[in-house]
């Protein structure tokens, strides 16, 4: 039939604007009855381009600067006349256009030089040839310039883009890292800079012998405020040429900032080890471990080529036979012993030990660590020297399978998370895992920081006797203008809290940890911004750095409220179904509560249709949350059961909201109920 013909071109056009996913969904079921789901596909990603496309969706609408600078563009690299033409037309096309758009690839650094200083506008851009610029890319350095921000440099994210179109490979950088900049060059292809800073630092320099312009960055960035801006503005084509790792560049800024260190290469990064010397005092709290401890020491006596360090061993208590076992190690490795029986406050353990330490720098360094990289002291203390430095970390991995479980530390919507966690070291999604990075925070199990510093941030608070105390302090860093930085180049073992068990075992500890993870943002929140070295589109649910693919699911606000006593009856008579399978991704009570996860009826073919809710309650109270919808395709995947790529649920409301207590959890809709076997802790 004619008409049947229209609806079914219709309907192929309507579905062509989804993910294959939703496509299998529709083919599968031939029906439009789920048209309340559609705002959820419509922000469903599962790959970096069509999570680089949602992103793009979200930005303003560039509209005119009223006072833009003026400033001109540079092509600038190898000279391909193919790939000139596509980053030539990009930077034609741009909303904000430039005075002037000069090709200077190929020519030499003094050439070049000359160019860029005749030109008579105040900023200069300078596009790597082979790379395309977004239309808005001069228009979003124009809305920084003109936020009243003066950075000598501005640059951005990026990706790659295939020759069809599909972009992948999204490059999402941190805000100015100084440490990871001397490790290679992150800005990438498109760098905006000012006239005035460009001729502070001299301008492009034909006597280095890496490439002048990284060279030119270091310079700037050495003296100058520099901007990111968190938004892929330009895109690597397969044209695209980067320079490798540039030992010389690296060289001539150590030399220029009176530093003295040994460069070496390790696949595309530059990797430093500061020239060092002085007393460095290794705090090691301990209580009841001696066996753990002798391993501990051990390695260090054995292995450490640095060797002017002494050691600190603080015990809180131990038994008198392992108070004296504990005594004749420290004898034996020359190790000064501080005892003071004391209920656990592993903050004030750190604080005696510093109190006590002669060095200038401090390692803070747990029992259950077994030192394995010989120049690992001299390489922390180096590091934690340099007059930027605050804390210095490195990575830890489990005992006998290269499973990392730190490689520094971000901050997410629930709390302080060890990156990489989980992951292994041959995992090709950790590969810059085993390289210097600056980082938000670094674990205490094994941190280098400066005396004088750790005094003037006003040590280890005590008030964190177990949980988060360490990201206190590099938070407290960050805010003072300190850079954490996590050696991934120095590996290290880590036994992790063998001594004193995990957080989660038991209703006490866990309620610990939500009081000191409170205090924490009370105290020590970030003051400029929540993610100074984390960019806001890598995910901050996962330990791995991946774009934040369910970023826009997660982001959801619902309601909970004291059920009624005719709500309360109806719910408790309401028939049980057995067949619910119930999943949580999350359920905790950190800043907020969340309740994220899947449930679906095994003998129910119309879940789709189901308005569900979740019944919170114990002894005193029952509340009733409301359950968002959530698209889970990858569920349906899964078990292949028709419709239950709708069966995914959310919800988000302040804990204040419901009383401290210990909650049972209980999914409810209009065919049963089905106690969910979890409990939320309060």
């Amino acid at each position: 039939m004619p008409g049947d013909n229209l609806k079914s071109k219709i309907s192929a056009l309507f579905w062509s604007f989804f993910s294959e996913e939703t496509h299998i969904a529709y083919f599968h079921r031939k029906t439009f009855a789920t048209m309340r789901h559609w705002h959820l596909r419509r922000f469903y990603s599962n790959d970096p381009d069509s999570f680089v496309r949602i992103l793009d969706r979200e930005y303003e609408k560039p509209h005119r600067l009223s006072g833009m600078p003026s400033f001109s563009a540079f092509i600038i690299g190898d000279k391909d006349a193919d790939a000139f033409g596509r980053t030539f037309d990009s930077v034609k096309n741009q909303f904000c256009k430039a005075d002037a758009i000069c090709g200077l690839c190929g020519l030499s650094a003094d050439d070049a030089d000359k160019q860029i200083r005749s030109t008579g506008s105040e900023y200069i851009a300078l596009i790597r040839n082979g790379n395309v610029l977004e239309k808005r890319a001069f228009y979003e350095c124009g809305k920084i310039l003109l936020s009243g921000e003066k950075p000598g440099l501005i640059y951005s994210d990026e990706d790659t883009v295939m020759q069809c179109g599909t972009r992948f490979a999204p490059d999402f950088k941190p805000d100015y890292a100084p440490d990871l900049l001397m490790s290679y060059d992150y800005y990438g292809g498109f760098v905006f800079i000012s006239k005035e800073a460009y001729e502070k630092a001299g301008g492009l320099d034909a006597e280095t012998e890496g490439d002048p312009y990284y060279d030119l960055w270091l310079r700037i960035s050495e003296n100058e405020k520099v901007s990111h801006i968190d938004r892929i503005l330009f895109h690597k084509t397969e044209k695209a040429k980067m320079p490798g790792p540039d030992k010389a560049s690296v060289e001539r800024a150590l030399a220029r900032r009176g530093l003295k260190g040994n460069v070496t290469v390790a696949g595309d990064r530059c990797i430093i080890d500061h020239e060092t010397e002085g007393l460095v005092s290794i705090v090691i709290p301990s209580k009841d471990n001696p066996a753990m401890l002798s391993d501990c020491l051990a390695s260090i006596d054995e292995l450490t080529i640095y060797r002017d360090y002494e050691i600190i061993v603080v015990d809180n208590g131990s038994s008198d036979e392992n108070r004296s076992k504990i005594e004749t190690l420290c004898e034996k490795y020359r190790a000064k012993y501080f005892y003071e029986k004391k209920d656990f406050n592993f903050s004030y353990m750190c604080n005696l030990g510093a109190s006590k330490a002669a060095g200038d720098v401090i390692i803070f360094l747990n029992d259950d660590i077994k030192i394995t990289e010989p120049r690992w002291l001299g390489s922390m203390a180096g590091q934690a020297r340099l007059p930027y430095s605050g804390a210095v970390g490195c990575l830890l991995v489990y005992p006998d399978n290269n499973m990392i479980q730190h490689a520094g530390t971000k901050d997410s919507e629930d709390g302080p998370n060890h990156i990489y966690q989980g992951y292994y070291l041959d995992d090709p999604e950790v590969f810059d895992a085993v390289y210097p990075a600056d980082v938000n925070g670094v674990t205490a199990a094994c941190l280098a920081i400066r005396k004088d510093v750790f005094e003037k941030i006003g040590r280890f608070d005590e008030n964190m006797s177990v949980c988060y105390n360490d990201v206190a302090l590099c938070f407290d860093l960050i805010n003072e203008g300190y850079v954490n930085c996590v050696r991934g180049d120095i590996k290290l073992i880590h036994k992790e809290s063998v001594s004193r068990g995990s957080d989660e075992v038991n209703e006490a500890k866990y309620r610990r940890m939500l009081k000191e993870h409170e205090y924490l943002y009370e105290h020590h929140a970030l003051k400029n911004s929540p993610h100074p070295f984390y960019n806001v589109n890598q995910t901050y649910r996962h330990s791995d750095k991946k774009p934040d693919y369910s970023k826009w699911l997660y982001d959801v606000t619902t309601s909970v409220r004291e059920m009624t006593d005719g709500e309360i009856r109806e719910w408790e008579n309401a028939p049980v179904r057995e067949d619910y399978k119930i999943c949580f991704d999350e359920c905790d009570s950190f800043k907020c509560i969340h309740l994220f996860g899947w449930a679906y009826a095994e003998n129910y073919d119309k879940n789709y249709t189901q308005r569900r809710k979740m019944v919170i309650y114990n002894d005193k109270h029952h509340y009733l949350a409301e359950l968002g919808d959530w698209y889970r395709p990858d569920v349906y995947s899964l078990n292949m059961t028709k419709d239950t790529e709708y069966c995914g649920f959310r919800a988000k409301f302040d804990k204040k909201l419901i009383e401290e207590g210990t909650y049972d959890l209980c999914l409810w809709s209009g065919i049963g109920r089905k106690d969910t076997e979890n409990k939320l802790i309060r």
